[in-house]
């Protein structure tokens, strides 16, 4: 497995700088929100629309990509994020910004439904613990686009910051170009994933939403409600991003190869409800807040992101084990992907502008309330999909 592991870092780092686009937006969003006048939701609409290629072609584009090799899918997609990068950068007006974030959202898909099926045949008995590492793919992605563009937005503009991502993408384009060649299953017909995999996106799919809303809109409520510099609110929301690695880490050493379906949703539910309680005192009401400190409340929201890594890791975990339990064979883990994207990227298309909407219509203090609710439905995804999977 050691030979392996060079290709699947390789294909990690392509997700991680997909995802920094999503990073570099939320920090950047204060100071873009102030040359071009975006609203609060439409900041939040702006943040997250990287995600709409996912959400309205996700299951469609996984089944087409299935039909083609996967390293030209992935190459593709990172060189299309870079391009509307650039495109970005010179946009002049918030209209141009929006459909140059379109254009990236199509790039973005296509590196996460390639590398991760990429990672899957390059793995093989050893996928759950690769497929935990690309879990961290998001969480590491938005750290550093957000700590990295907040720390530089103190000292020049926006635009260039954008430029800068995009350059980051064209340079380890050419390695994308020369991975080993895979065993790809190919995919011959256009056969739909089994329900268990549905479900089990589904449940991704509202944990998404919990998460990168609060990830996408944390710069603005720390700026807004504590004070925070841009600065110094896009370094806490890269080491909230970054703290979900821990959850993640642990998930990989204790679900061990996922055949067990009682420990994951043990871990799930840990994952959802322990977070789901910490962003009370995160988002706090009048009562509360009077009693606590900016740092408090930034120590509350990173303590629950680390915990709330045990979800997307044994999430990741689990497809391929549910494809196996289900009877359906490998060719389908691309399309699997697929959906997983189109439910992911749905959930973080939405949070975002719903955390927005909510805070700018009730305040801050709801999104704990929302944080709850949202992870309720998660798990209900989550148990459904393993109980169909022992049906099957």
């Amino acid at each position: 497995m050691t030979g392996r592991w060079p290709t699947i870092f390789l294909l990690w780092l392509a997700g991680v700088l997909a995802a920094a686009q999503l990073g570099k937006m939320a920090a950047l969003m204060p100071a873009i929100r102030a040359d071009l006048g975006l609203t609060l939701t439409g900041a939040g609409l702006m943040i997250s629309l990287i995600e709409a290629g996912g959400a309205g072609l996700g299951s469609i584009a996984g089944i087409l990509a299935a039909r083609l090799p996967g390293r030209g899918v992935l190459a593709a997609g990172s060189a299309l994020v870079a391009m509307a990068g650039l495109a970005a950068a010179a946009a002049p007006d918030a209209a141009l910004l929006y459909a140059a974030r379109l254009v990236e959202s199509i790039g973005y898909l296509m590196v996460v439904i390639a590398a991760p099926s990429l990672i899957a045949m390059t793995a093989g008995r050893h996928s759950a613990a690769a497929l935990a590492l690309w879990s961290t793919f998001v969480p590491v992605g938005i750290a550093a686009g957000t700590i990295l563009s907040g720390l530089a937005a103190s000292l020049i503009d926006w635009r260039p910051i954008l430029v800068f991502w995009a350059l980051a993408v064209l340079v380890t384009l050419p390695r994308t170009f020369r991975l080993p060649a895979l065993a790809e299953h190919r995919q011959t017909g256009f056969t739909l994933p089994p329900p268990a995999v549905w479900a089990l996106a589904l449940g991704f799919g509202f944990y998404t939403t919990l998460e990168v809303g609060i990830l996408g809109m944390l710069p603005a409520y720390l700026a807004e409600a504590w004070g925070f510099s841009i600065a110094t609110a896009g370094v806490v929301t890269g080491a909230t991003s970054a703290a979900t690695i821990a959850g993640s880490v642990a998930a990989a050493r204790l679900i061990g190869n996922g055949d067990s379906a009682r420990r994951p949703l043990a871990l799930i539910a840990t994952g959802l409800a322990l977070p789901a309680a910490l962003f009370f005192p995160g988002f706090p009401g009048e009562g509360l807040a009077a009693h606590l400190s900016g740092a408090m409340v930034a120590a509350a929201v990173i303590v629950a992101n680390a915990i709330s890594g045990l979800v997307a890791a044994i999430a990741f975990a689990r497809l391929p084990v549910l494809l196996r339990r289900s009877g359906a064979s490998l060719s389908l883990v691309t399309a699997a992907n697929g959906v997983f994207a189109q439910f992911g990227a749905t959930g973080s298309l939405i949070g975002p502008p719903l955390v927005g909407y909510a805070a700018s219509r009730w305040g801050w203090p709801v999104v704990a309330p929302l944080v709850a609710g949202l992870s309720l439905l998660s798990f209900a995804g989550f148990a459904l999909g393993e109980r169909l999977a022992g049906k099957a």
